[in-house]
C-alpha cells in the first residue's frame, strides 16, 4: 500500500560532463570513461519530463537542484529548466561559475519563471579553493556579485573535509558578513572522492574542535549539518509537528536523508546527494517515485528514525539530527549505524548536550530569517504581478 509522502527538494545531478575535471570530483567528472559511458544513458530532455517532472511532485517535491557536472554544459538546459516551470517547479541551479555570464544568468532566471537560485561552490576564500576544485574562488565570487546585482536569489555550498579546516571558519564568517546563505556539505570518498579519503575525510575529534564550533556560531546555514543539538520541543513548537513520516519538517533540520533524494544522470534514484551511485534504489525509467521509494528498504528505514542505531538511537536528538546518514554509510556500510563524527555521548535520551541553548537561540534566528526573506519575496511576486506588461518586460530586458 502507497504511502504519502513530503520530500522537499530533488538533487539532480543531470550530467556528469563537465568543462572542469576536479580530481576529488564526487560526481565522477574526471573519469572521461565514466563520462562516456554516462552521456550514453543520461535521459533525455523528454524522458526528464515524462519520468522526472511527471512524477516527482506525487511525493511532495516542489523544488528541483540541478547538478552535474556542470548543468549549464548540457546544451537542452533552458528547455529543461522551462518544462520544470510549466510543471510548477521552482529551480536551484548549481554551477562551477567557470562558463556562467550575467546574461546566462538573466536566461536562466527567465527560463525559471522567476524562481531560481544559483548555488556555487566555495570551499575556501583562501588558496585552497583551487586545490580541491580546480578553479580559484574569484569566478565564484564574481557570480554572487551578479546574482545580488539582477536580485537573482544565491547560496553557497562549502564542501567540509581536512582540505579546509584552517580556513573554515573565516570563510563563514566572510559569507555571514555579506549575508549570503550557505550549506555545509561533508566530503565523502565517493566516485574520484574515493582516491582522497584519507587525505580528506574529517574524523570526530576535527568535528568538535573546529568543524562544529564554527557550524554553530552562523544562522545562514542553521539547517544543514550534524551533530545538530535542537531541543526536540522547541523544533515541535515551531513545526507544529510536520513530519515525513518520522523526519521532522518546517523547516528540515539536522540530517536532510528523508526530507530530500538524489538523482543521477542515468535515473538512479538515492537517499541522499551524496549516496548517489552508492545506494541505487530504483531507475526512474522503470518505476515512479512513488513506487521506488514504496518498495525500496533503505527509503524505508532512514524515513524511520526509530530504527537508528548506536548512540543515535538512544539520543535525545535521534529526529531532530538524526546523524549524517551518508557519513554512517561511507564509514560503516550500515545507512542507519551511528554517525562516526559525532562527538557526543549520551547515556539515554534524557541527556542534554551542552550546546542545545545556542543550537536553540540560532536555530530561532535561522527561522525569523527564513520566513522574513520569504515575506519579501512573496510581496516581491505580488508586486511583479501588478506591474503592466510592458514594465514586465523592460525589467527581463534590463
Amino acid at each position: 500500500m502507497s504511502q504519502h509522502y513530503s520530500f522537499n527538494n530533488l538533487f539532480y545531478e543531470v550530467t556528469r560532463r563537465c568543462n572542469l575535471a576536479c580530481p576529488q570530483c564526487m560526481a565522477g567528472s574526471a573519469d572521461p570513461q565514466r563520462v562516456a559511458e554516462s552521456v550514453e544513458r543520461e535521459l533525455s530532455v523528454d524522458e526528464i519530463e515524462r519520468h522526472v517532472l511527471g512524477t516527482a511532485s506525487e511525493i511532495g517535491i516542489e523544488t528541483i537542484t540541478w547538478s552535474g557536472g556542470e548543468f549549464i554544459f548540457r546544451e537542452d538546459h533552458l528547455d529543461i529548466l522551462r518544462r520544470a516551470t510549466r510543471h510548477g517547479y521552482s529551480s536551484i541551479v548549481t554551477t562551477n561559475a567557470t562558463l556562467m555570464t550575467r546574461e546566462k544568468l538573466l536566461e536562466l532566471q527567465e527560463a525559471s519563471g522567476g524562481t531560481l537560485v544559483v548555488a556555487v561552490g566555495i570551499n575556501s576564500i583562501e588558496d585552497e579553493n583551487a586545490w580541491t576544485r580546480q578553479d580559484s574562488h574569484v569566478d565564484s565570487l564574481r557570480v554572487l556579485d551578479w546574482c545580488e546585482e539582477l536580485g537573482i536569489l544565491r547560496n553557497v555550498v562549502v564542501t567540509v573535509g581536512k582540505h579546509n579546516l584552517e580556513t573554515l571558519a573565516a570563510t563563514l564568517q566572510w559569507l555571514e558578513d555579506r549575508n549570503i546563505p550557505y550549506n555545509r556539505s561533508p566530503f565523502v570518498p565517493r566516485n574520484c572522492g574515493d582516491a582522497f579519503r584519507q587525505q580528506l575525510c574529517f574524523d570526530r575529534k576535527e568535528m568538535e574542535e573546529v568543524i562544529h564550533p564554527a557550524l554553530r556560531a552562523h544562522p545562514n546555514g542553521y539547517i544543514s549539518y550534524t551533530p545538530f543539538f535542537l531541543s526536540p520541543e522547541v523544533h515541535e513548537r515551531h513545526s507544529k509537528g510536520v513530519r515525513n513520516v518520522t523526519v521532522p519538517q518546517n523547516p528540515s533540520i539536522g540530517c536532510w536523508c528523508g526530507t530530500w533524494l538524489g538523482l543521477s544522470a542515468e535515473g538512479d534514484v538515492s537517499p541522499c546527494g551524496v549516496l548517489i551511485d552508492e545506494l541505487r534504489c530504483g531507475n526512474v525509467r522503470e518505476k515512479s517515485f512513488q513506487r521506488i521509494i514504496d518498495e525500496s528498504e533503505d527509503f524505508q528505514r532512514v524515513l524511520d528514525r526509530d530504527q537508528l542505531q548506536g548512540k543515535c538511537g538512544r539520543c535525545r536528538y535521534q529526529y531532530t539530527c538524526g546523524g549524517c546518514r551518508a557519513l554512517a554509510w561511507y564509514h560503516h556500510g550500515d545507512l542507519m549505524a551511528e554517525d562516526p563524527t559525532c562527538f557526543f555521548e549520551p547515556e539515554d535520551a534524557t541527556t542534554v548536550c551542552e550546546h542545545e541553548e545556542q543550537t536553540n537561540r540560532m536555530f530561532r534566528r535561522y527561522a525569523f530569517m527564513v520566513r522574513h526573506a520569504h515575506s519579501k519575496r512573496s510581496l516581491a511576486g505580488k508586486n511583479e504581478e501588478t506591474r503592466r506588461p510592458e514594465e514586465k518586460s523592460g525589467g527581463a530586458e534590463g
